[in-house]
């Protein structure tokens, strides 16, 4: 039977994480989060630590990258700085990650980081596998759900409760592998190397702290070799600390535990069902409610198993499964054909708060929904942009703090399309759309009345109201903008006409700014100055006209002085 204990509060140790800076409000993650853990607060997408199950499923779906995870590869350094006794458990998918000769020369490196015991967790994958078939063996009579992947596990906890008392109670291969190298070493840290960002959960459950230390991935392991200055090609080859018993390095590809454990991995049996994939892993478990006959079910939330984990590397699921199946062959030499069964296998998973969701009234669904413009039935798309199943879904979703009305990419879409036409329709300068045959489209308040004209010559040839000159020069392909000044003596206009093609659309646009005022009166300043001109021109020549003849004037009379002057002077001397 299934124990539960409390699980300390998750919100200070949060597994998954959003990247602000990189998050781009895409709602990609509220859509393929399988328990809806995603919030949408101001345009940033926030994980909900106590409804999140760790399970990366947001992490490789991203196109930002802005999911991350809890990175331990400072814990892990430090670890090893201070000396202490560490093993570290490497998840058999490690033949996935790193080349044939590097995973050849993998245990070298890590002993040169300084871990004491390098070993594999496919020795707890088969003890895991071993107690199932047990545990399944004893229960004939019920539905068995295989505990191996702790993503499962949460999920079960979180969205089906009902279905707890069907999870197989024996611990994953992380954790019984962990008491294996504690029990003959009761001093030694153990840290686990995988794929799996849900590990990293799992080992802060209740029960298992005390068994794991840190987890990392290899993307965490590879930055511990860097930081250590450790090159695996510079590694000489050896062996992992232990033997692996049985098969149970087939752990990461579906099917594995049951390869394992001996039971059939017959596709087509009746009792035994093997599902990947949230989508998958959510069906068959639904399915359990109506079977007719007991069934076991091996779940794996990574799409193909472990091999495309969150932290996995990028080969396809048919490399990976390759590389899987080429390296347990490889290695066929170095395994135990069984091994000796450990005791110490049991489970324990966490307890999930049994508070239910908040329940609204039929009023205030609809309410949100005719915030977004869902009046009627007809209204709701149900389109899933938003990232939740239903128009209805996402209503309760903002009812609950979890979405927000602007998420509803048709309505915006719609709202962002009508204030662009009353932007248009209410622009001061004239905007026309014509056809690629020059007809009337489209024409605004301001064109309408500069051209005294109505919406009744839409469909109509521009040449109903004007030389449509400068849009033939368009037509014919040579110029793409032109801007001129166009008088449109009919209309007493003078504009400054802005016409330019779309070619995608192949229409043709014009923006009419209506420059008569200013034009005339420019018109007006210029007459203005060339009659100022005129008028100093004709004082400026009276003026010389005036001074010329003054000095002459002051000339005769100056002369004259002279003589009056001189004969002054010679009757004095007489």
């Amino acid at each position: 039977m299934v124990t539960a204990t409390s699980l300390r509060p998750k919100e200070k140790l949060p597994v998954v994480y959003t990247s602000k800076a990189k998050c781009r409000d895409c709602y990609r993650c509220v859509r393929v989060c399988p328990v809806n853990a995603i919030k949408m607060k101001d345009g940033q997408a926030q994980v909900i630590p106590e409804l999140c199950i760790a399970c990366g499923t947001c992490i490789i779906n991203c196109p930002q990258h802005a999911k991350e995870y809890r990175m331990e590869t400072d814990k892990v350094l430090h670890m090893l700085e201070t000396g202490e006794p560490i093993a570290i458990t490497v998840a058999p998918t490690f033949a996935v990650y790193y080349s044939e000769w590097e995973q050849k020369r993998l245990p070298s490196a890590l002993r040169q980081a300084g871990f004491q015991l390098v070993s594999e967790t496919a020795v707890g994958a088969y003890q895991t596998a071993i107690a199932s078939k047990e545990y399944i063996d004893q229960h004939p009579s019920k539905n068995h759900i295989c505990t191996a992947c702790p993503a499962v596990v949460n999920y079960v906890l979180h969205q089906s409760p009902h279905l707890a008392n069907q999870l197989i109670p024996v611990a994953s291969p992380m954790i019984i592998h962990a008491r294996m190298i504690k029990k003959k070493f009761p001093e030694m840290k153990v840290v686990f190397a995988g794929p799996c960002v849900a590990k990293k959960d799992e080992a802060q459950w209740p029960d298992n702290t005390v068994w794991i230390d840190a987890v990392l991935t290899f993307e965490e392991l590879d930055d511990i070799l860097k930081e250590k200055k450790i090159d695996i090609l510079n590694c000489e080859d050896s062996s992992f600390s232990e033997m692996v018993p049985g098969e149970s390095r087939l752990f990461p590809l579906e099917g594995g535990l049951l390869r394992t454990a001996g039971l059939s991995t017959d596709m087509l049996d009746e009792r035994i069902v093997t599902v990947s994939g949230y989508r998958e892993v959510r069906e068959a478990l639904d399915g359990l409610s109506d079977t007719l006959q007991p069934t076991i079910i091996e779940p794996m939330f990574c799409k193909n198993g472990c091999i495309n984990g969150p932290a996995s590397s990028q080969h396809s699921s048919f490399q990976g499964r390759t590389a899987i199946l080429e390296h347990t062959q490889r290695t066929k030499h170095r395994q135990l054909p069984n091994a000796e069964p450990f005791n110490r296998i049991g489970a324990k998973f966490p307890s999930v708060s049994k508070k239910g969701k908040e329940q609204f009234s039929e009023e205030q669904i609809r309410e949100v929904l005719r915030i977004t413009g869902k009046h009627e039935k007809d209204d709701e798309l149900n389109c899933t942009a938003c990232g939740y199943a239903s128009c209805r879904e996402k209503a309760i979703a903002v009812l609950r703090g979890m979405a927000e009305p602007e998420m509803c990419i048709p309505f915006m879409r719609k709202r962002a399309e009508n204030q662009y036409d009353a932007m248009i329709m209410h622009d001061p300068n004239g905007i026309l759309l014509l056809d690629k045959n020059l007809s009337i489209l489209h024409m605004n308040n301001a064109f309408k009345k500069m051209f005294s004209c109505s919406d009744t010559l839409l469909g109509k040839k521009i040449s109903y109201l004007t030389d449509p000159g400068i849009f033939e020069r368009l037509q014919s392909g040579k110029e793409n903008v032109i801007k001129e000044i166009s008088h449109y003596a009919n209309y007493n206009l003078i504009c400054h006409v802005i016409a330019f093609s779309l070619p995608e659309e192949e229409h043709y646009a014009g923006v009419f700014v209506d420059i008569t005022d200013t034009q005339l009166s420019k018109e007006k300043l210029t007459a203005i100055k060339s009659e100022t001109i005129l008028k100093a021109q004709e004082l400026i020549d009276h003026q010389i006209s005036l001074a010329q003849e003054l000095a002459k004037f002051l000339g005769e009379n100056t002369a004259r002085g002279e003589v009056l002057m001189k004969n002054l002077i010679d009757t004095i001397k007489k």
